[in-house]
Formats: C-alpha cells, structure tokens, sequence
C-alpha cells in the first residue's frame, strides 16, 4: 500500500475556523431539541384549574330573568323603582313646516292674447288692487278682436235699418209679414255676435294701451306671489301662469311628514307654530293630511290654516310646527326604565322582593319620558333607575 506524505508546512497553515463553527451549532441544536422535549412533556403533563363558580353577592339572588333581593341587602340603593304614570296629552317635538299661500284665495294670470312683453309693473311681493296694471304687451290678436266687434257693431246697424224698413213695408201691405219675421232675426243674430265681440275683450282684464297694444291688470286685490315675466318675452295662451296674486289674510303652514311619524295626526288635531324669536306660538287646527305621499320628497304633506291679518306669516318662510297628540300612550316611564336586546324592549317589574323581566310595546320618546303602548298598566312598580345593573348581573351569572 502506498502512503500519501503531507509535508508538515501544509499542516501548519490549515485554517481550524470552518470547524469549530459547526461544532458549535450542532451542539446548540442538541441542546434546543432537550429543552423543546421537556417542555411538551410537561405541558402534557400540566393539569388546568377548574374555573371558579360565580358566588353571588350577598343577600341577592340571581335568575335567568329576574334577580331577587332580601329585605335590607344593600342593592337596593343601587336601583330607584316608581310606579308608572299614566300617559297624558302632550305635544310632540317641533318639526320644521314652511309658510305658502292659500291657492284658494289666489288669483293665476297669464297672456290673454299671443305678444310680445313690452313693459312690467309689478314685482314679487309688491300689494296689489283689482285694475291695477301688471304688464303691457303687443298683440296683432288685439286689432283682430277690435276689428270683430267694429264689425259686429255695423253688422247691428244694417240689420236695425233693414228692420225699420221692412217693418214699413208690411205696414203698408207692400210686404208679406214673414218678412218682418226674418228681419227680426237678423237683427238678433247681430246683436249676438256684438255682445260675444265685448265678452271677449272684456275677459282679458286689460285696458287699451294703442291699435294693438294692451295692459293686462290685477284680476283681485293681493300681493304678488309668484313672478316668472320679463320684458321681450315672447307669449301666447298656452304658456304656463306667469304671476299669482294671493290674499294672505289667510296662509297655510305645511310639514312634510314621514310615514312613521304622522302617529295619530288627522284633519282637526291642535296644532301650534311659532315663528321667528319674540313673536310666541300661533294656535291652529290641522286642515288636511294628504292622502298621497308626495313622489319627490316620499313624505306625507300636512297642512295648517291659518288667520294672518297683521301679515308676519309670509309664504315661503320657515317656522316650526308641533301637534297635540290625540291619543295619550297608556302608560308613559322614564327613557333610563326602558332597556332592549335588539328584537324586545322590556323593563324590569318589582313583584315582591323579585324585580323580574317584563316585555313591553314603547312609542316615541319625548322629553325624556318614553310612551309604554303595551304590556304594562299605570300603577305597576317598575326599576327606573338601575335597570342596566339588573341586566348586567344577570348577564354575569348565566
């Protein structure tokens, strides 16, 4: 066999780093690996303590609805009980309602003739009489009416004289009585067509301003509510109303209601508005619930007439409303006495020493009472201070 001879400088300059490293990770694994082991053994090995039965407190009794108290225990200074009242009238929160005119004491007035808009005499909010003028226009339809009842107007002279003469002749025996029949008639028939030529003029409420210019005026004493006109526009009959004139001796207060809060409000519930700051509350009567949701704002309209003879109700002003609730709640308990899961409100009742969970039907809160529809009769003893501790404490021990 043949040895292999190193020569000893090659040994002397070998580098012993590489080595060691991997000794010592090698040895740091095994002891990794010993301690890993030892510690799942004894977690194995490790018996958890059984959990702590909830030890009620003292002179309390806790079930899966009610807790019951002994006579003395000094939880009762942690809660108040009262009986609850019975539900009185009350007025309901301001809401907010705008003033408008009362459309059935406004008066619409458009173009009474195709034209041009030469001049304006009126602006919005301005008091108005009956014959005072609004607006002149320009119609060519104008001369055309007045030269139909110059017209009409010949045509009644012609028939008079021929009736004149024709009854003439028939006294003379010179025509046949028939003929004064016919003359009648045509003189009927001009007159007629005279008086349908000045209904016609005289139902455009205006006044001659020239050959075929005109001014229409006010139809009704009021104030200018709505103004949609200006000079050089362009009408005729079929365009939509261009100013209201309203009294305002009488508004309406009008609030957009949802579904869910009319409650009992009907055509005749008191209702109560105020306006502005230092003038108090005006008394009303509800005039009409709208039998139909309005399609923009998906609210029902509610209506308040009332008398505005000093004229501080002005239309489009906001004021707030609040009606008298025809219909008390039988019984009525404080907000705090009211608690509830999400599904089921309910309070808890005193029967004896046990304050026991009782369902209850709520309506609306108000002014920190909240109205109790049913499940529960004035007079009943009820926790209205404390009712959340009751839940907790149940919520503790089951």
């Amino acid at each position: 066999m043949t040895s292999i001879s190193v020569p000893s400088s090659d040994l002397a300059t070998e580098d012993p780093g590489p080595r060691r490293r991997r000794g010592s990770r090698v040895a740091i694994l095994c002891v990794g690996f010993l301690i890993g082991g030892s510690a799942i053994v004894l977690a194995q090995q490790y018996e958890h303590p059984a959990p702590r039965p909830a030890i009620a407190a003292a002179g309390m009794s806790v079930g899966s609805a009610s807790v019951t108290l002994a006579d003395g225990a000094p939880q009762w200074s942690a809660i108040e009980i009262a009986p609850a009242a019975r539900g009185e009238l009350r007025w309901s929160d301001p809401m907010s309602a705008r003033i408008v005119f009362d459309e059935t004491r406004a008066s619409r007035v458009g173009a009474p003739l195709a034209g041009r808009v030469t001049s304006v005499a009126v602006e919005r909010g301005a008091h108005v009489r009956t014959g005072d003028p609004l607006f002149t226009m320009v119609s060519p339809g104008l001369a055309e009416l007045r030269s139909e009842r110059d017209k009409a107007q010949v045509e009644l002279g012609s028939a008079r004289i021929t009736l004149e003469r024709t009854q003439a002749l028939v006294d003379g025996d010179a025509l046949p009585g028939k003929e004064l029949v016919t003359a009648k008639q045509q003189v009927a028939e001009a007159e007629l067509a005279l008086r349908v030529a000045d209904q016609k003029l005289a139902t455009l409420h205006v006044t001659s301003a020239g050959e075929s210019s005109f001014t229409v005026t006010a139809p009704r004493d009021g104030v200018v509510v709505e103004k949609s006109l200006a000079v050089g526009q362009e009408l005729d009959p079929s365009t939509p109303s261009l100013l209201a004139i309203a009294d305002l001796d009488v508004v309406w207060v009008v609030a957009d209601l949802f579904e869910a809060d009319l409650g009992g409000v009907v055509a005749g519930t008191k209702a109560a508005v105020r306006v502005g700051d230092g003038l108090g509350e005006i008394a009303g009567v509800v005039d009409q619930v709208s039998a139909m949701v309005d399609p923009d704002r998906h609210t029902i309209p509610v209506r308040v007439k009332l008398a505005n003879p000093a004229g501080l109700l002005r239309p489009n002003a906001h004021v707030q409303l609040r009606f008298l609730d025809p219909s008390p709640p039988p019984a009525e308990l404080p907000t705090s006495a009211v608690l509830s899961d999400g599904e089921t409100s309910y309070v808890y009742v005193r029967e004896g020493n046990a304050l026991r969970r009782h369902p209850v039907t709520v309506g609306a809160a108000h002014a920190g009472l909240v109205a109790v529809l049913g499940g529960l009769s004035p007079g009943q003893l009820v926790v209205t201070r404390g009712a959340i501790l009751l839940d907790n404490q149940i919520q503790l021990d089951n």
